[in-house]
């Protein structure tokens, strides 16, 4: 994972009108999900934003994004009092799970220099993002993997360059978790994301999945039937705990997903097994 560092006087209302969610009023012990959209409403990112001082917001997001959205950024910054780096080497981002005395989800807290994000329990487990300079002394080394198995358990889509510019935001769910605001004012791609809210057009949603083959992100899905065609595309993926398959979080039409099985890769290809995701869709406005 990796960190975009924005600071400056004017950090907050800057990203205020570059992201999909309220900067402008982000606590400093809160953190929150936020996308960042093309004009067209496609996600570049999908940000985990929070506060580590008055005038700095960390965006965090797979590190392969962070050095064309720092570009992207700095063009819009024109006169802001603004600077936008890539922390990436400076800030060590650790997941911990289990009992470790984090904040409660969407919570953050200080331990000296360290932030502390907290994020919905998964499978029951407690997860805390550590921002730090350095290393936790008592962490056990673990599998990224884990971790990013109950990132998809718990339906939080983790955006690739395989999968960048290819979802609006309520296709990957990102209504339900907290990480659009509605009444905010204008952002890059607002209208199409504010469109497809207030006028029920949401057609594709992502969904929890399991799949007896080995899974990437970007991997196009395909409809079952006599009128087989590719129908979505999988949003993330990692292997599974024995080894055998994957699960995946796969993007597809609402009423695809209904009324035919979801293959993997081509349409005689394995059929994804789907499995609940811990929140509901939202309702259209």
């Amino acid at each position: 994972f990796g960190v975009i560092e924005v600071t400056g006087a004017d950090a907050r209302s800057f990203l205020h009108g570059q992201l999909s969610n309220d900067i402008l009023h982000l606590p400093p012990d809160g953190a929150q999900w936020t996308a960042y959209c093309s004009a067209k409403g496609r996600m570049l990112a999908g940000f985990l934003a929070w506060t580590p001082s008055p005038d700095t917001i960390c965006l965090a997001c797979e590190r392969g994004l962070v050095g064309s959205l720092v570009k992207r950024l700095r063009m819009f910054v024109l006169r802001a009092k603004v600077s936008i780096e890539d922390a990436s080497t400076r800030l060590n981002l650790a997941g911990h799970i289990g009992a470790m005395a984090g904040p409660a989800p969407f919570a953050v807290s200080r331990d000296g220099e360290a932030c502390l994000i907290g994020l919905p329990p998964a499978d029951g487990v407690p997860r805390t993002l550590v921002a730090s300079t350095q290393v936790a002394p008592h962490a056990e080394v673990g599998d990224q993997n884990e971790w990013l198995r109950l990132m998809i358990r718990m339906g939080e889509v983790w955006l690739m360059p395989a999968t960048q510019d290819q979802f609006v935001p309520q296709m990957v769910n990102f209504d339900a978790i907290g990480g659009i605001n509605f009444k905010k004012g204008c952002y890059p791609g607002q209208e199409v994301v504010a469109r497809a809210h207030y006028r029920g057009a949401v057609k594709r949603r992502m969904y929890r999945a399991t799949v007896n083959a080995p899974a990437a992100a970007g991997q196009a899905l395909f409809s079952s039937g006599p009128e087989s065609q590719e129908c979505g595309l999988i949003a993330n993926a990692v292997a599974d705990s024995g080894g055998v398959g994957h699960e995946v979080l796969a993007v597809v039409p609402i009423q695809t997903r209904l009324e035919s099985e979801i293959r993997l890769g081509a349409p005689d290809g394995p059929v994804l097994s789907f499995k609940d995701l811990p929140y509901a869709f939202p309702e259209a406005a």
